[in-house]
């Protein structure tokens, strides 16, 4: 018998944990190292201030907390728990000596050590490098200063004068959470966003997005992305407007970036708060002028006691050698390869590195506006089949050639606006990933041949996944490759059941 090849999985999150399921179901011998002391990632709070975790009070549906508890259901569920080393930070991975395995170092101090395995995933997510602009006079401040990732507690900004900077989701959600505690809120931004609340004609998002309204757009991001983009942004500025119909001007949230280039904000009171007068729309910071008084893009000065940065994530590859690490590796450099901007990873659909694409994966470099951990279950299914050897990636020229023309893609977004360099194109790499993972949704749940084929031996079957709710199940319900999982099909017909129930008012 022969002997199991061994994978180091980084990171306990969602992707981690997906990823540890779905290569033990091909054959591999996997071990996940956590630093932290639970599984769960951003999900699980931390008070440590380097650690991004959501906060106590996050008022999604469902809660911060019961997410958390499903993702640790879960791993007791697939008894994952025994295959996953907690407090265990890692160092560094590098190739060993003789060039034949990855050599992982793990633990720190008197209690590190190494460990040889056959192959190495990282899932350390895309939330762990904070990101802290400089500004001119910022040694002068003697107020609170701090990345959004050390936000914790609100009410630690008590009776205080905060500005918050930038416009993203957690610009959004830090300001909301500081109203009614801190004294005055200024929220601090450059240009304008589309917002959009959790829930349309008092229906959540989840219910809105069909599987059908995505056949067509990713169809369009295949053939026609411009008419894809402009569709899109479309839309999403028609769910923005109708539930707010009229954001003051000088708010600034218009006009906004296309969401080719940047996510919409998810929000359920941040204009309400704008409108109440509990927060503030500023300008963008310009520079500080002394303990407490900080100057704005217009000239406007301000008397503030905290400055919190909601200015984002860069992706993190420091855990890798620069030999390895694809921004900086041997591998060639993309056409345009500027680096003074933000460097672009060399990864083939933003996971394989084409040198080491059968023995290494990045699972923590993709921006993409779909359910994260849904997305996570989906990748790792895809990784297990490429490993297993069921799924055959391009040649290794063949891979660079495809990232070239992914990061020319990137740059045109770039030319007018920033970009976040792990974005991908939704309709091709889902594509990508369900033909690697074997899940036969591109054929059946699309308008070609299968598709009609399975409209018509399964009518019930096919209108509850196009036209009703999307769940995971759907990438468990055909057989192919991969074994189908033999609850998908009730599975399926009661997550719609209970979304009709909702929609009549009942309780799900």
């Amino acid at each position: 018998m022969m002997e199991k090849q061994t994978v180091a999985i980084i990171g306990g999150g969602p992707g981690g944990l997906t990823v540890l399921k779905a290569l033990r179901d091909v054959g591999f011998d996997v071990t996940v190292y956590e630093k932290r002391d639970s599984v769960g990632g951003v999900w699980a709070y931390s008070d440590d201030p380097h650690t991004t975790s959501t906060l106590k009070y996050a008022p999604a549906h469902p809660t911060a907390t019961q997410v958390y508890e499903y993702i640790a259901a879960y791993a007791k569920h697939f008894d994952l728990l025994p295959h996953v080393q907690l407090n265990t930070p890692i160092q560094w991975v590098k190739r060993n000596p003789t060039d034949t395995h990855w050599r992982v170092c793990f633990g720190s101090g008197e209690y590190e050590g190494t460990r040889d395995f056959d192959k190495v995933v990282f899932c350390t997510g895309l939330a762990t490098k904070a990101v802290t602009p400089e500004f001119e006079g910022m040694e002068k401040f003697k107020g609170k200063m701090i990345h959004c990732q050390a936000f914790k507690r609100p009410e630690d900004f008590k009776d205080m004068r905060v500005i918050v900077l930038g416009i993203g989701n957690s610009a959004a959600d830090t300001s909301t959470g500081l109203v009614g505690i801190a004294k005055k809120v200024y929220l601090s931004h450059r240009g304008g966003v589309k917002i959009v609340p959790r829930r349309i004609k008092n229906l959540p998002l989840d219910l809105v997005i069909t599987r059908q309204k995505n056949a067509i757009k990713f169809f369009l991001d295949t053939h026609l992305p411009s008419l894809s983009r402009y569709s899109f942004d479309q839309l999403i500025e028609h769910y923005s407007t109708q539930s707010f119909p009229t954001p003051d001007s000088s708010w600034r949230l218009k006009p906004a970036p296309s969401l080719a280039n940047h996510q919409p904000v998810i929000s359920d009171n941040l204009i309400s708060s704008l409108a109440a007068g509990t927060i503030t729309s500023v300008h963008g910071l310009r520079q500080f002028i002394d303990g407490e008084t900080v100057e704005l893009a217009d000239g406007t000065r301000l008397e503030v006691d905290a400055v919190i940065f909601c200015t984002g994530y860069e992706p993190d590859f420091s855990l890798t050698t620069p030999e390895i690490s694809p921004l900086t590796s041997a591998a060639p450099k993309s056409p345009g390869y500027d680096p003074k901007n933000a460097p672009t990873a060399r990864l083939y659909q933003n996971i394989f590195p084409p040198e080491h694409a059968d023995s290494l994966a990045y699972l923590n470099y993709v921006a993409l506006t779909e359910g994260a951990i849904t997305i996570a279950d989906l990748e790792a299914m895809a990784l297990a089949e490429v490993w297993a050897g069921h799924y055959k990636l391009p040649s290794k020229e063949e891979m660079n050639s495809e990232i070239d023309k992914h990061h020319k893609w990137v740059q045109s977004l770039a030319k007018d606006d920033s970009v976040y360099t792990g974005i991908v194109r939704p309709g091709p790499w889902l594509q990508f990933l369900n033909d690697a993972a074997g899940t036969g949704v591109n054929e059946k749940l699309g308008y070609g041949i299968e598709g009609w084929k399975f409209w018509v031996t399964d009518m019930k079957l096919c209108n509850a996944m196009m036209r009703g709710v999307m769940t995971p199940f759907m990438y468990r319900i055909f057989e192919g490759k991969r074994k189908k999982w033999d609850g998908a099909r009730e599975a399926i017909f009661h997550a719609n059941e209970l979304a009709d129930q909702y929609k009549r008012g009942g309780k799900a």
